[in-house]
């Protein structure tokens, strides 16, 4: 790790194979986000022929996240950190770009079957990222988009500390379907918040 914070759980990213839903990889974030920001939109339909379809939801809410994540690699680099030396947040920054990119083997396969005859275009298959902030959110998510502000440099520029800006939509069982293996995720996650609302959720009574 590049940040000499103490010992605390640290939120990331997991990638799984899109196919089993194993978990093949994942980026820590350095430094946990100091704020997540939540957006909701409501399934409903989009027409009501009656007063009773106003209560009426088509699914759960489109729920998209961001966050500003804070890449530092100043304390590995005073501690001779190989590739904080080398990099110094560099490679992080690539790890997150690999979340938005196909491979070069990909690109280049594609090139060689176009110029076979065998295909146009051919959406290229990534990873599934699962966004992990503590026991009770792990859930789905798609990044919607990255942006990286780079603010210190060494003498071979090499960027030492940077702000990431993502935007995550959360997979719901309406976006991969209920037999996809990382539904159950989407799930357990549903539950949690259920479970943690009816703790404030009581029947009403009679005063």
């Amino acid at each position: 790790m590049l940040s000499s914070q103490p010992n605390y759980l640290k939120a990331g990213i997991v990638l799984l194979d899109p196919q089993s839903a194993e978990p093949m990889s994942a980026i820590p974030l350095l430094i946990n986000p100091d704020s997540l920001n939540t957006q909701f939109e409501v399934k409903s339909p989009s027409t009501s022929e009656t007063r009773s379809e106003q209560l009426r939801l088509n699914g759960p809410p489109k729920e998209t996240i961001t966050f500003d994540a804070i890449l530092d690699a100043t304390d590995a680099m005073s501690r001779g950190d190989e590739d904080a030396v080398k990099y110094g947040i560099g490679h992080y920054i690539a790890a997150l770009r690999s979340l938005i990119s196909p491979t070069k083997r990909q690109l280049l396969d594609n090139d060689t079957l176009a110029r076979q005859g065998k295909l146009t275009i051919i959406p290229m298959t990534q990873p599934l990222p699962v966004f992990s902030w503590g026991l009770r959110r792990r859930m789905p998510v798609k990044v919607g988009s990255l942006s990286v502000a780079e603010e210190f440099f060494s003498a071979q520029l090499n960027p030492i500390r940077a702000k990431a800006s993502l935007s995550l939509q959360v997979l719901s069982v309406d976006d991969l379907g209920f037999d996809h293996p990382a539904s159950s995720l989407f799930l357990h996650y549903l539950d949690g918040i259920e479970k943690q609302a009816a703790k404030v959720i009581k029947p009403a009574v009679d005063g």
